[in-house]
């Protein structure tokens, strides 16, 4: 009777056991591997939303304080020009730039001090109300601050305030910041662009007049306005600012990084046009957003 294991049979089973261990190693990899990609996607699908949560934030302000005399379109908007918005006692426009637009407006939230979001009502028995919370979400003061902009309940006319509040008054914070420093400009650029963006994309940039551009989202290959007044939309601006009725918000954003499956990327538009395909977008996942963001402060 023959006793332990013969060569042959030795290097057998070695063949077999890293086989196995081999299968074993390159499942594990790719299950890694799917797992990357699907806290990837997951995350940046994350992103979007908080895109999106930021832009219906912002652009719903827009007129939020501002007087009755700026409350109109910018009548000659041009591109990477927001002195001259700010400068143009105006409200709103929107430029096509190179087959993406930029957004321009004026809202007195969009500064981040301490009473930035606030407002309060002096009504006709002095009493002084708030019905607002802070950028923080914390309670506001009882009270307006001395650096204010006051606005005449009726008709939004700018009233003087600096000594004392009249009756039937709105009355917003500026932290000491003159009216143009609450323009603001969204628009594409292509400074440092993360590595993980597909070629051709843009950081969303937001840009408040008197600070730094600040990128709010990356790998963005598409950004369109349009005007909505209630039946159309359209590049251009109604006659009217109060027929305005809300803005449309069109963008390509990428999602997660390259997949290696080829897949057509969307090439239109709902309501903003045909969108220029960058033929090595094919390589990545995209994400339509197409959405009207309401504005109920400019009238």
């Amino acid at each position: 009777m023959r006793k332990g294991i013969t060569l042959i049979e030795l290097l057998v089973v070695i063949a077999i056991t890293s086989i196995l261990a081999g299968g074993i190693f390159f499942a594990y990899r790719n299950i890694v591997q799917q797992a990357i990609t699907q806290s990837l996607v997951a995350k940046n699908e994350q992103d979007v939303e908080v895109l999106l949560h930021s832009l219906r934030k912002d652009i719903a302000s827009i007129g939020f304080g501002v007087p009755a005399s700026s409350l109109r379109f910018w009548a000659s908007p041009s591109c990477n020009n927001l002195n001259a918005f700010a400068s143009s006692n105006s409200t709103i426009g929107r430029v096509s730039c190179a087959d993406n637009d930029e957004l321009y407006f004026l809202s007195l939230s969009v500064r981040q001090f301490g009473d930035s979001g606030c407002w309060w009502i002096v009504d006709s028995t002095r009493n002084i109300r708030t019905l607002s919370s802070k950028w923080t979400l914390e309670n506001c003061p009882n009270t307006p601050p001395g650096q204010r902009i006051c606005l005449d309940m009726s008709n939004k006319n700018s009233v003087d305030c600096t000594e004392t509040i009249p009756i039937n008054t709105l009355v917003f914070p500026t932290d000491g910041q003159p009216l143009a420093n609450f323009s603001v400009r969204y628009y594409l650029d292509n400074t440092n662009i993360p590595g993980e963006c597909a070629p051709g994309t843009f950081n969303l940039n937001r840009w408040i007049n008197g600070d730094v551009p600040q990128p709010v989202a990356s790998c963005i290959a598409t950004f369109r306005v349009r005007y909505f007044d209630g039946s159309n939309y359209s590049e251009n601006p109604p006659a009217d600012l109060r027929s305005l009725v809300a803005l449309r918000i069109c963008m390509l954003v990428q999602v997660g990084g390259r997949t290696g499956v080829l897949i057509d990327p969307p090439n239109t538009f709902e309501r903003c046009g045909s969108i220029s395909v960058n033929p090595q977008w094919r390589e990545y996942r995209w994400k339509i957003i197409e959405e009207d963001i309401p504005l109920h402060n400019i009238r």
